[in-house]
């Protein structure tokens, strides 16, 4: 790989992109050699900066103090996105193509690839920010003026790539585009399914929050909501004689306040002891519904972990409501 050149490009694509876009327009190519020489490289910069971002600052969030991810849960993401990335270079490219003549242009499925890979360059430079956290607000303001700036450099490319007329390509453009932030929200949705950080959600245990130089590992709150999901469900079974329930079986109340109350792990968490507590059942008619909570704290740093019962669906959902630490 002939990363001087690549480099070249680079430079030239951002800061005279009207006299390079016909270079790239009249050098012959395929879509291997666009992307081995081109896309594989740049594509890579925001989810490698991510990765590496996170995994040595962590991410700082509001009353929380600072998450930190497992090694397996970035690298999945990282991994995800920037196949996922790829993908939509290639379709956008098939899109663009397949649109041309609609617009006046030419269908090349190579010259489109072109015309995006390249218009792309300006919001894969940026994400280079992505190595700092820190820097959230700064990164978010300068990948939309990017954005802005890959908007014009397509604009300006579809011209010379698939002989866009001029008074057509701002509504070629703008096609390209809308269709683009589409694609752009399936493929985030897809990114955050296929990796491990959608685990987290689910109790990882490779999830933790630090704030005043101590910190707390939610893998202990994943494993004392699996016990509370155990023992509801256990004691359920019990109130049923062990013996699977039939369909003419009056609904179960949910437990009782004194029960569902002793559920609740104590007399403290990791670090954290257990403080005010407080259990009610209420709800309408049939539906019915207990829940426990209780304050757990040490010094500045204040836990609040609620259990709701559920009666309705023969089970107990074990939740662990909101995470809040005082300041």
């Amino acid at each position: 790989m002939d990363f001087a050149r690549l480099i070249a490009r680079l430079r030239a694509i951002l800061l005279n992109p009207r006299a390079t876009w016909p270079e790239i327009a009249a050098e012959p190519s395929s879509i291997g050699s666009v992307y081995t020489g081109w896309v594989l490289w740049l594509a890579a910069i925001t989810p490698l900066a991510t990765f590496i971002g996170l995994g040595v600052f962590g991410m700082s969030a509001p009353f929380i103090g600072t998450m930190r991810f497992g090694f397996g849960a970035l690298f999945g993401q990282m991994l995800s996105n920037y196949l996922l990335t790829l993908l939509l270079v290639f379709v956008m490219a098939l899109i663009a193509a397949a649109l041309a003549p609609s617009f006046g242009a030419h269908n090349d499925r190579v010259q489109a690839l072109k015309a995006i890979a390249y218009a792309w360059a300006p919001v894969w430079i940026v994400g280079v920010l992505h190595l700092i956290p820190l820097l959230g607000a700064l990164t978010a303001m300068l990948t939309l003026a990017a954005l802005g700036y890959s908007v014009w450099l397509l604009w300006l490319g579809l011209q010379s790539t698939l002989d866009v007329p001029h008074e057509r390509a701002v509504a070629y453009t703008a096609v390209i585009i809308a269709i683009a932030i589409v694609l752009g929200l399936v493929i985030g949705w897809s990114s955050m399914m296929l990796s491990g950080v959608g685990a987290l959600t689910r109790g990882s245990e490779s999830f933790s929050f630090q704030s005043n130089g101590k910190s707390v590992d939610l893998g202990a709150f994943a494993q004392a909501a699996r016990q509370m999901q155990a023992t509801g469900a256990a004691m359920q079974g019990k109130s049923l004689g062990g013996a699977e329930a039939a369909p003419n079986v009056a609904p179960l109340k949910p437990l009782a306040p004194d029960q569902i109350s002793t559920l609740l792990p104590g007399p403290a968490l990791p670090g954290l002891a257990r403080g005010a507590m407080d259990s009610t059942r209420g709800g309408i008619g049939t539906l019915l519904i207990s829940s426990a909570k209780a304050d757990y704290g040490s010094g500045a740093r204040r836990i609040k972990l609620s259990i709701t019962d559920m009666a309705a669906n023969r089970g107990m959902l074990a939740l662990i409501g909101m995470v809040q630490q005082d300041q």
